[in-house]
Order: structure tokens, then C-alpha cells, then sequence
């Protein structure tokens, strides 16, 4: 009851339905904010390894510990937001993030430096657990594609905003304590926006979209029961495979895109960062516009295999294409695999658990495959082609097969999934 009246103090005057908005876009910043940590240590690897006199496999370390961090508090994660709720999962993550980025600020040495690294790999971790299910709570489950698909662009709005802010602000400063200063003030400002206007939905939607109990109550009622039962529900675990088989060609290829160009073509590398900026906004508009097709038609497994199949067609082709004109289809299919699965997974999650307080638990899950994904994806595809010699090679005969491994796990689940 509580949480419900504190809701309800926060849009008094105000339509839900506009609230219910305005929750989805703190949330989204929030999301945003956390690839924006991860990918300053990224876009300034070559300053920071001069920094610290390091080379560039300790760099890689350093780089991996927000995806290491985040898959080992996966599934943890879902019980600390069970016990805690959505709201003060965010503030928690928002505070590691000012704390770590403070730290990273005032760092001479490299173990201080990954310590800041790992504590701002906590934020990372538990703000993708709560999104979903807290962007869920306020929108009935045919409505929820949309919103869902608007939490899905987080991470390609950072892709297309950070590398250009990062270099630009660099060339600027000539010191990289300064992007460090930004991020830390853009999550405390966050911070205080959580604190001050984000609550939690004061009820929730049972499957046929009628208003229940609070969701907030209900999420934080029974943590681990919670958990054991998502550990039983096989669709959570198809929902998983699916995402791991398109992560691991998707965001393997996705970072070697500039290698490729430089070494096995004759496209520059500022071409290719155009080329790479373009499938980001690209991907921007296809994110809730398959939400919205997803809700419209009543289905998220047919829109899956779409998106298996233009993965698969992508991977084939991406490391073939050798023109700036041969990526306008490349581009097309980027955008269909990137673009459609990944609001088909998380808007597929509210509706494969029997209860609204389950989502957090299954959301855990499926962020734990997409975040091995993430930690495997690159060094499965540098190992390929370190061992062939060849990028062509790698997209060909690894990372399309694993695309089309996707599609087999959706019709071997086919009937699991809505």
C-alpha cells in the first residue's frame, strides 16, 4: 500500500498513461548511461594504455571486467532487486556508478583504475535486471512492445552517441579526466532523477491485462521462490539460448567491423566508423517499430525467425562485402538482426512467467547468456581468425552457422514461445 501511495503522489495531476512514459525514458537514460561507463575505457583504450604504461592485453582485462562483473551478478541480481525493488535497484546502481567513476577519476595506478571498473560493472549489472520488469509493470502485456523496444535501444544509442562525444571531447581536452568528470555527472544527475520523480508501478497486469496487486509488493515478497520457479520454466531458458546464438556473431562481428575494413579492404577506417554510425541509427528505428509489429500481429517467435535468418544472411555476408556501396544491404541486415531480437526477447519474458513478480527472476537469466555473449563473442571470432587468417572464413563458417543455430532453438521451442 505504501509504495502505492507513493506512486500516486508522484503523477497526481497526471494520466498514468503519460506517467507510464516518463518512467520508460528514466529508465532508458539510466540504461544508457550504463554502455556510456563501458565505453569511454573503449574509445580511449590507446590513452589510457599510455597512461598506465600497460599493453593490450591487460587493456582487455580492464575492458572485460563490466562484462564479467555483470554475468556474475546475473542472476544475483534478481534477488536483490526482489528484495530491494525496481526503484532502489536503480538508486544502487546509479551510486556504484557515481562511486566508480569518481574513483576512475582520481586513479594513478592501475589496480585503483580496475577497481573503479569493477564497481561501476555492479551499476552495469543490476540496472539491466530491473529495466524490464519495471518498464512491464506500467504498460498491460499487448501494450508492452513498444516501450520494450524503446529499453532495447539503450545500449546502440550509446554505440551511436560515445564514440564521437569521446574522441571529440578528447581532441578538446587533450585529458581523459574530463570525458571520466562528464559520466560521473550525467549519473548524478541521474541519480537525483530516480530519487526525486521515478516510483514504482503501483499495481500490475495478470495475462488476460487486468490490474492486480502492486507489482513493487509482489516482486519483493518472495526472492528466492521466485527464482526456483523461473528455474523451471523451459521458455526462460529457450528466450536465453536464442539471445547467446544471436549475441555471440552479432556483437563479435560488431567490434571488429574496423579491423576488417582497414586490413582486408580499401575502406578507410573514418568510412567504416560512418558505415558503423548509420547501422546504429538504423537499428535505433527498427527497435520499436518491431515492438509495435510484435504487438500489433500477436507474435514475437515468427518476428525471431525473421531476425535469425537476416542474422544469418549478415554474417555471411559482412566480411565478403568490400565496398562502401557493397554495405547498403549489409546495413539492412544488421538492422534486421540486431534490431528485432532483442525487443522480441525482453518483451517475450513478461510473457512466458505465470506471475508478474517473476519477471526480474527471468530477466536475470537471459541477461546471464547475453552477457557470456558479450564476454565470448570477440574472442571467439579474434580466435578464428587468428588461426585462419581470414575474416571471410570466420562470418562464413562460425558466426553464420551460430546465427542459424538461433533459428533451430526457436523451432525447437516453437510451441514454449508467444
Amino acid at each position: 500500500m505504501g509504495a502505492a501511495l507513493k506512486a500516486k503522489s508522484v503523477y497526481k495531476g497526471r494520466s498514468p498513461a503519460i506517467y507510464c512514459w516518463f518512467v520508460t525514458l528514466i529508465v532508458w537514460l539510466t540504461g544508457v548511461a550504463m554502455p556510456l561507463n563501458m565505453l569511454k575505457v573503449s574509445i580511449l583504450s590507446p590513452v589510457l594504455m599510455q597512461s598506465f604504461s600497460i599493453g593490450t592485453d591487460a587493456m582487455s582485462w580492464v575492458m572485460a571486467m563490466f562484462y564479467i562483473i555483470a554475468a556474475i551478478l546475473a542472476v544475483p541480481g534478481a534477488v536483490i532487486v526482489g528484495k530491494i525493488g525496481y526503484r532502489y535497484t536503480f538508486v544502487l546502481s546509479l551510486l556504484f556508478a557515481v562511486i566508480g567513476g569518481f574513483i576512475g577519476t582520481i586513479a594513478t595506478d592501475l589496480t585503483v583504475f580496475i577497481l573503479s571498473r569493477v564497481v561501476e560493472g555492479v551499476g552495469f549489472g543490476l540496472v539491466s535486471t530491473a529495466a524490464v520488469p519495471a518498464i512491464s509493470g506500467w504498460f498491460s502485456p499487448e501494450k508492452r512492445g513498444v516501450p520494450l523496444g524503446i529499453w532495447a535501444m539503450n545500449v546502440t544509442m550509446a554505440f551511436l552517441v560515445g564514440p564521437s562525444l569521446f574522441s571529440r571531447m578528447f581532441e578538446a581536452t587533450g585529458d581523459y579526466h574530463f570525458i571520466w568528470g562528464v559520466c560521473l555527472a550525467f549519473n548524478a544527475i541521474l541519480l537525483l532523477v530516480v530519487l526525486i520523480f521515478y516510483r514504482d508501478a503501483p499495481f500490475s497486469f495478470d495475462s488476460d491485462g487486468e490490474r492486480g496487486r502492486s507489482a513493487g509488493e509482489a516482486s519483493a515478497s518472495s526472492h528466492f521462490a521466485n527464482l526456483k520457479r523461473v528455474v523451471k520454466n523451459p521458455a526462460v531458458w529457450i528466450l536465453g539460448l536464442v539471445f547467446l546464438c544471436e549475441e555471440i556473431p552479432f556483437l563479435g562481428m560488431s567490434n571488429f567491423l574496423t579491423t576488417y575494413a582497414t586490413q582486408e579492404t580499401d575502406i578507410s577506417m573514418t568510412a567504416m566508423s560512418a558505415i558503423i554510425s548509420v547501422m546504429a541509427v538504423a537499428g535505433c528505428c527498427v527497435n520499436p517499430l518491431a515492438g509495435k509489429l510484435s504487438d500489433v500481429l500477436g507474435t514475437k517467435k515468427k518476428l525471431m525467425v525473421l531476425s535469425c535468418i537476416g542474422g544469418t544472411a549478415y554474417a555471411w555476408m559482412v566480411f565478403q562485402t568490400t565496398t562502401v556501396e557493397g554495405f547498403v544491404p549489409v546495413i539492412a541486415l544488421n538492422a534486421i538482426a540486431g534490431g528485432v531480437i532483442p525487443v522480441m526477447i525482453w518483451s517475450s519474458i513478461p510473457k512466458v512467467v505465470k506471475r508478474p513478480e517473476d519477471i526480474a527472476s527471468a530477466t536475470a537469466i537471459v541477461l546471464f547468456f547475453q552477457q557470456l555473449a558479450a564476454l565470448f563473442g570477440s574472442r571467439i571470432l579474434g580466435m578464428v581468425v587468428e588461426h585462419f587468417g581470414s575474416f571471410s572464413i570466420a562470418g562464413q563458417y562460425v558466426m553464420a552457422p551460430i546465427f542459424a543455430l538461433g533459428l533451430v532453438v526457436v523451432f525447437a521451442g516453437w510451441k514454449k514461445l508467444p
